[in-house]
């Protein structure tokens, strides 16, 4: 807000154009971060036009196809002056020759004075773009995250109702690895079979999982890390006595609000209620807060007795 708001112009060398970075890993909340800023009114009455970049890759853009590419998320007549806020959510990082390109032309016209830039990126190199250090997101410390897990699961209930359960679903938060996404489908989970028994299943079938990518891949599994169809997760029910399925989850990507995601969320498929089969794209999550992004994963259901 600091950044957005401020009055005073960014180094001469960077022209009319302050550039602030955002930096963090996949699903950790950058665009979260930034929808919540980009939708306060002090903004919205700061900006006559807040645009967004969201096609994750600039090195084909020209400075008149990256504009045409944006998208106008604000438009305020009313504003004193004509500052333009553009924000470019990008997956990696950008080379040096199409940045300038875009920031030379941005700087010789095209971008009114007092102009601001916020790029986010999962790679830690976009930090050079910027006239003001870096944000960093990082995980939650293991306390916050099991504040957060707690809430999700048991709501407004008093977690010392449930001694047994707290317990295991304690040690259930300390192998999620901090992930948003894991936190609130395992809890979806736990909610729908609310017994010790099959928190018990839960927390052993976690570790299975954990232990088994592990051995495959040689790191723990989570949705901050992006995977590939070479690198993909193995996942079966955590709450079902006899599992005859397993699932290769494949790349988590993102869908906006408006866009048709997949009927099948991953909590059916971790509760076994779900049955598909073959290769399929499933609702790994959808968020409840903006900017409301869902998040789908490609996958194929395999059959145990053939691996």
């Amino acid at each position: 807000m600091e950044f957005l708001l401020q009055t005073e112009q960014p180094p001469a060398s960077a022209a009319t154009l302050g550039v602030l970075p955002i930096v963090g890993p996949a699903h950790i909340g950058k665009s979260t971060l930034v929808e919540h800023v980009c939708c306060d009114e002090r903004v919205r009455d700061h900006f006559s036009l807040i645009l967004f970049y969201t096609r994750n890759d600039l090195k084909d853009e020209t400075v008149t196809s990256f504009r045409d590419n944006c998208v106008i998320r604000h438009r305020n007549e009313d504003a004193v002056g004509k500052k333009l806020l553009i924000v470019i959510e990008l997956l990696e990082d950008v080379d040096e020759e199409t940045w300038n390109r875009l920031l030379h032309c941005s700087s010789k016209g095209s971008m009114p004075e007092g102009g601001r830039m916020i790029v986010t990126s999962r790679s830690e190199k976009i930090e050079r773009l910027g006239t003001t250090p870096a944000l960093r997101l990082k995980c939650l410390p293991i306390e916050a995250y099991w504040y957060f897990f707690r809430t999700t699961l048991f709501g407004s209930d008093d977690p010392g109702q449930y001694p047994e359960l707290t317990s295991l679903a304690m040690e259930m938060a300390n192998l999620m690895q901090g992930s948003f996404m894991f936190a609130n489908v395992g809890a979806v989970v736990l909610r729908d079979n609310f017994s010790a028994r099959s928190c018990r299943r839960a927390l052993s079938r976690t570790r299975e999982y954990m232990d088994k990518n592990v051995s495959l891949f040689g790191e723990y599994p989570d949705d901050i890390k992006p995977t590939s169809w070479d690198h993909p997760r193995v996942t079966w029910s955590i709450v079902q006595e006899r599992r005859d399925k397993y699932c290769m989850l494949y790349d988590i990507y993102e869908r906006g609000s408006q866009e048709e995601v997949p009927e099948i969320p991953f909590s059916d498929m971790l509760a076994g209620c779900a049955h598909p089969r073959g290769e399929y794209e499933i609702l790994f999550w959808k968020s409840r807060i903006p900017p409301y992004l869902s998040y789908v994963c490609k996958c194929e259901i395999r059959d145990m007795s053939a691996s």
